[in-house]
């Protein structure tokens, strides 16, 4: 295992550095929207916050991971990947087309019911996941060429473009959500039209991939997404929902205390980045005793982060939360250790389903995931108090998922490391594209 270190933290550095500025950039963002809008006008600012950061990674993180893993796999063997980034970027293409179309028919309902009115959410919202969209495309490629300095430095320029934005709104005056909304739809937007450029080998000629291939890895990629995302953000949505029309500061503290709560999955989101690919390169040349070294060891360390952050929250998390947004904010420790708690469950949870997701495990990671979500949704009827009843959703949706995957990649590392099948059609030698015949 200590030969593995130096190889993990290569690749994790560049990515940590990029998603520490993300993360206390966006803190930052909603701490400075939180002093200028008051715990009430941050409700759905912060609810745009969480769905940008959840629809986002439920619908485009599959192509990410589709692309880290067959850009990995084919360098491995020395091919190229442009039929695969194509291919993906033509899905991404018609998600983003399907998702506008919904946005713009529901725009009045969910304007009134989630954004509390402001309909220029709903336009925040849709560039925000156009934004999304092609950072996650460029960040497939990236990953995996193993190219994590400019994976990081994305990262860190969106996070850049929003405290930035909310800087400059709050500096000249303006206090309703809606402009802070805007703006932070249009900061991924405008990293990717600054740090895309080359995408190396993710764009070089290589064996044709199927429609059918790619299709099926996908499809069950979305599902695994959609619902570990349900199962990381659902808790904000709900609250927002269920709270009465006098509950609104209430919502709004919640979610920011949800946000706090989760400061380690940034930090996670480093090495989830690096994870799937080099976990795919393992499995592609079949090597079973570096595949079980590289789980054993993120596995403990997510574990120690997530418990490190419920330490830090159990001994001065409700002071935290007042001095990050202000002295509004009052919150008790009750509600704030299940959601530290439940954070970290969520980690080793990811970290396990990626590694299923690196063998083509699809159906095991999609069933974790989705016993997860049906937790929530039991934890959620219980008579509790609306913090609580959330809050212990959250907790058991993620040790419901933990348990469920961590049996799945049991059960799978006691067969062989097969190598996911390549098809091997010569490269075209001449300038026309072939791979999409």
């Amino acid at each position: 295992m200590p030969r593995e270190l130096p190889a993990v933290a290569r690749q994790i550095g560049p990515v940590a550095a990029g998603l520490g500025v993300l993360g206390l950039a966006s803190f930052a963002f909603l701490s400075v929207c939180g002093h200028a809008l008051g715990p009430a006008e941050l409700a759905p600012l912060g609810t745009l916050w969480v769905l940008i950061n959840a629809l986002g990674p439920a619908l485009f993180q599959p192509l990410e991971q589709e692309i880290g893993r067959s850009v990995a796999h084919r360098a491995a063997s020395g091919q190229g990947a442009r039929p695969v980034f194509l291919r993906a970027a033509l899905i991404a293409l018609g998600v983003v087309l399907v998702t506008g179309v919904v946005l713009l028919a529901v725009r009045g309902p969910l304007a009134d019911g989630v954004f509390h009115g402001e309909h220029v959410m709903v336009l925040g919202l849709f560039i925000g996941l156009v934004g999304l969209c092609a950072e996650h495309l460029t960040r497939g490629a990236f990953a995996g060429c193993g190219s994590f300095a400019r994976y990081g430095s994305q990262l860190a320029v969106d996070g850049v473009l929003r405290i930035g934005s909310a800087a400059v709104l709050t500096m000249i005056g303006v206090a309703t959500a809606g402009w802070y909304g805007l703006f932070l739809g249009l900061a991924p937007v405008v990293s990717v039209l600054l740090t895309a450029g080359r995408l190396g080998p993710a764009v070089h000629p290589g064996p044709h991939a199927s429609w059918g291939e790619i299709g099926h890895a996908v499809s069950w990629l979305t599902a695994g997404a959609l619902a570990s995302q349900f199962v990381v953000n659902a808790a904000p949505v709900a609250v927002n929902v269920l709270a009465g029309p006098g509950d609104q500061a209430r919502a709004g503290v919640f979610i920011s205390v949800l946000v706090l709560a989760r400061v380690p999955l940034f930090l996670f989101a480093a090495i989830q980045a690096s994870f799937l690919p080099g976990m795919a390169a393992l499995a592609a040349v079949d090597d079973r005793a570096g595949f079980r070294r590289r789980l054993e060891l993120v596995t403990v360390g997510v574990t120690a982060l997530g418990a490190a952050g419920l330490v830090v929250i159990v001994a001065i998390g409700p002071w935290l939360v007042r001095l990050v947004y202000g002295p509004e904010f009052i919150t008790v420790r009750a509600d704030l250790w299940p959601l530290a708690a439940a954070s970290g469950l969520y980690m080793v949870a990811s970290v396990v389903g990626q590694a299923l997701v690196s063998v083509r495990g699809y159906r095991s990671s999609v069933a974790g995931w989705a016993c997860g979500a049906a937790t929530f949704l039991a934890v959620l009827l219980l008579p509790l108090r609306l913090e609580l009843r959330v809050g212990y959703a959250f907790l058991a949706a993620s040790a419901v998922a933990a348990a469920v995957l961590v049996v799945a990649v049991q059960l799978r590392l006691r067969h062989p490391l097969t190598p996911a099948p390549v098809v091997l059609d010569p490269v075209p030698t001449d300038r026309k594209d072939s791979s999409w015949t």
